[in-house]
C-alpha cells in the first residue's frame, strides 16, 4: 500500500467523516464491501492521478513514486506474502497456525474495515463529536491504537491515541523511542493523560 496515498486518504476521511466525499464510511455505504469497494476506487484514483485532490491534502506528504507504485503491484504482494508463509514455516509451532496465513496476507483490508466500518458503528464514546467515530476496545493491543477511534477523531494530531485512565496505545512508546533515535520529529504537543 502506497504510504502517501494512505495518508491523503486519511485526511479527506477527517475532513469528510461519515459524508459522501468520505473514501470509508458505514455512515454513506450501506454495507461492508460497498465501503471497501469505494475505498479502493478512490485509493487506485489518488495512486495512479486520476483523482483531483485538494492541495490541502496533499500539503507536506512525502511522495516517493517509485515505491509508491512498486507497493501497488502484484510482484510487492507476492513478495510479502512469500515472507509471510517463510515466517510462518520457520517459527509456526504447529500446523494449525498456518490457518492464520490469509489473516495476514490480507491484514491492510481486514483492518481497514474493522477500523473504518466497526470503530463507526459500535463501541464507546469518550468525547462528543461530529461523526460516528467509537473506541472499539478499553485496552487496545488489537488494533495497535487505532481502536480508540473516537479519541482519534476528537484529537487527530495526537500521536498517543489512548485518553483516559486504563486506556494504552502500545504504539505510542514505539514513536517515542523513533523520536529519541532520531528516526522521526514530533510536532510540540502536550500528550496529557485526561481523566474522567
Amino acid at each position: 500500500m502506497s504510504p502517501r496515498v494512505y495518508g491523503i486518504m486519511h485526511r479527506v476521511h477527517h475532513a469528510y467523516t461519515d459524508t459522501e466525499k468520505d473514501p470509508h464510511s458505514p455512515s454513506f455505504d450501506k454495507t461492508v464491501l460497498a465501503m471497501m469497494w469505494r475505498t479502493s476506487v478512490t485509493y487506485v484514483g489518488i495512486l495512479r492521478n486520476r483523482a483531483t485532490v485538494d492541495p490541502k491534502f496533499t500539503r507536506n506528504v512525502p511522495e516517493w513514486t517509485s515505491f509508491d507504485l512498486w507497493g501497488n503491484t502484484w510482484w510487492s504482494r507476492i513478495l510479502w506474502s512469500c515472507i509471510y508463509i517463510s515466517l510462518y514455516i520457520i517459527f509456526a509451532p504447529s500446523a494449525w497456525w498456518f490457518l492464520l496465513i490469509p489473516f495476514h496476507i490480507a491484514m491492510g483490508p481486514i483492518h481497514g474495515v474493522i477500523i473504518n466500518w466497526f470503530a463507526h458503528k459500535y463501541g464507546n464514546i469518550n468525547f462528543e463529536t461530529d461523526n460516528t467515530s467509537r473506541n472499539l476496545f478499553k485496552v487496545d493491543l488489537l488494533m495497535l491504537g487505532e481502536g480508540y477511534h473516537n479519541n482519534h477523531h476528537k484529537f487527530p494530531s495526537r500521536s498517543n491515541f489512548a485518553m483516559k485512565k486504563g486506556e494504552f496505545d502500545p504504539i505510542y512508546p514505539v514513536v517515542l523511542l523513533f523520536e529519541k533515535l532520531k528516526i522521526i520529529r514530533m510536532n510540540n504537543q502536550k500528550d496529557v493523560l485526561i481523566e474522567p
